[in-house]
Order: structure tokens, then C-alpha cells, then sequence
């Protein structure tokens, strides 16, 4: 399955009349994009939801060809779609790609199942949405366990797993979901924080000619060069010793 949901599509700018322009540019380039990797429109059904949609994959349809086009395809499309569309017809998505057993409804329009449930609880999650703000690009994907472990960790055709971030997606009920995320965040991590014992340490480090360092006040200050040893008057705490 490939469930994905357009990103900011309630938006003021975007009414009702908007929104059929950008469910048919999603699903021209989605079929594109498959298209590219080999998956035809027969090899699928669309499964229509609000701005989104799901696409449930026929048996004997690898996951590889499904991932490649996300990940390898569909981006350039998504950029030069949106290069060349107003800001109200501008796409950004969130993807997920999960495998598992699908119960077809009676009416055969839809289909039912954990599995289903679970790759909407994943589409729907908080960390996606703020992933997809965070990594500055088109869209964001998420695979899951099995299909990760399946396919993606192992390089296939043309997926390079060192392009997907391990992570972990609350979904309904507080269920937590280990997927893996790609493109990366551009948010910098902060820098570690330094012990106060390591900071101790280096401040206690012997010089090179083998005496105890001076505290922090009374090393010299950015911009100044002292050579040899300066012994100066100082008006606020008294005498001061500047070692370079």
C-alpha cells in the first residue's frame, strides 16, 4: 500500500474549487512516477480519501519499484510541478509505504484490515507532519517495518538505505511504530553539552612548561598578544598575571 495526504490543504487559499485542480495534479504525477519504475494503472487501486488518497498494490507487485518512484522519481516531478504552479496549486506530501493482508468490503470499493488502519494512523502522525516541515523538501516518506526489512535495508534495485533515518511514529491509541524516513531533516541537531567534570579537567591541564594553567580570568583576552610573562596593574581586582 502507498497512502499519502497533501500537506496545508485546508488552508484559507485553497477553497473548493482549488481542491479538485490538486487532487488530479497528485494523482497524474503519482501515476507518473510509478509509470517511470514499471508500475502501470492496472497494477493498483485507488482508494479516494478527502486530499489524499491510497493506492492498494496488486499480488505479485514488488515494493521496490514502489519505493524507487517515491523516492527516486517523484520529486523532480513534485519540483517542477510546483516551479510552475501558483501557490495555491503548489504540492507537498507525506507518503507511507507499508505491506499486509487487506480485507476487501463487501461493495469492493474499499478494503478494511489492521494493516489499512495502520498505514492511515502512520500517514496521520504528528512527528510526519513536522518532519515534512522540517527537511525543507517537496515531500516526506515513510516505510515500515516489514517493508524496510524487506526490501529497503537491503539495497534493491535502485533504494540506497543509508538516504532513510530510523524513527519511531505515534499513532492512534499511543501505539508507537517503528519506520524509517527519508529525505533526512535539515534541522541541526544541537551540539552536546559539555560535563562540568570535562570542563574541570581541561581548565586544570598542565601548561607546556610544566606549571598549573591560569584560571579563565587571567588568561589573555581575544585579540591581545602578550610574550613572555606581563604583570599588570589591575583596577578592579588588583594585581592580574597574563601568561601567552
Amino acid at each position: 500500500m502507498l497512502g499519502l495526504d497533501i500537506q496545508g490543504s485546508s488552508r484559507p487559499t485553497r477553497d473548493d474549487s482549488v481542491l479538485p485542480t490538486l487532487r488530479a495534479a497528485q494523482t497524474r504525477l503519482i501515476a507518473e512516477a510509478l509509470g517511470q519504475q514499471g508500475v502501470d494503472q492496472d497494477s493498483y487501486a485507488l482508494r479516494s480519501r478527502g486530499d489524499g488518497g491510497r493506492y492498494d498494490f496488486r499480488p505479485g507487485v514488488s515494493p521496490v519499484p514502489v519505493v524507487e518512484a517515491v523516492t527516486g522519481r517523484l520529486p523532480g516531478l513534485l519540483r517542477r510541478h510546483n516551479k510552475q504552479s501558483s501557490e495555491a496549486l503548489q504540492l507537498v506530501l507525506r507518503l507511507v509505504v507499508h505491506g499486509g493482508y487487506l480485507v476487501p468490503t463487501p461493495d469492493g470499493g474499499d478494503a478494511d484490515g489492521a494493516d489499512v488502519n495502520l498505514l492511515h494512523g502512520m500517514l496521520d502522525a504528528e512527528q510526519l507532519r513536522s518532519e515534512l516541515v522540517d527537511n525543507g523538501a517537496p515531500y516526506v516518506l515513510a516505510v515500515s517495518e516489514s517493508i524496510w526489512h524487506g526490501a529497503v535495508r537491503h539495497g534493491h534495485g535502485e533504494l540506497d538505505p543509508d538516504a532513510f533515518t530510523p524513527s519511531e511514529l505515534t499513532v492512534k491509541g499511543g501505539q508507537k511504530v517503528a519506520t524509517w524516513l527519508t529525505p533526512a531533516a535539515r534541522t541541526p541537531r544541537p551540539a552536546p553539552k559539555t560535563e562540568p567534570s570535562q570542563t574541570r579537567q581541561a581548565d586544570q591541564a598542565p601548561r607546556r612548561d610544566g606549571g598549573a594553567s591560569a584560571s579563565s580570568d587571567e588568561r589573555p583576552r581575544p585579540g591581545i598578544t602578550f610574550n613572555g610573562q606581563v604583570r599588570a596593574k589591575n583596577v578592579v581586582s588588583g594585581e592580574q598575571w597574563n601568561i601567552r
